[in-house]
């Protein structure tokens, strides 16, 4: 991320490398969701 305002080529590939066109799919949703909360430290309910 720092070196991306200078080039963006390895953030690029990066991201083009994990893209999907299945966007309908909520399997790959709720995955992406449950990575982002745990990304921002959150877990999962004891209940």
């Amino acid at each position: 991320m720092d070196r991306s305002p200078i080039n963006d080529l390895e953030l690029r590939t990066l991201l083009q490398e994990n893209l999907t066109d299945d966007v309908n799919n909520t399997e790959i949703i709720f995955k992406g969701i449950k990575q982002s909360y745990y990304y921002e430290g959150y877990e999962k309910d004891a209940a």
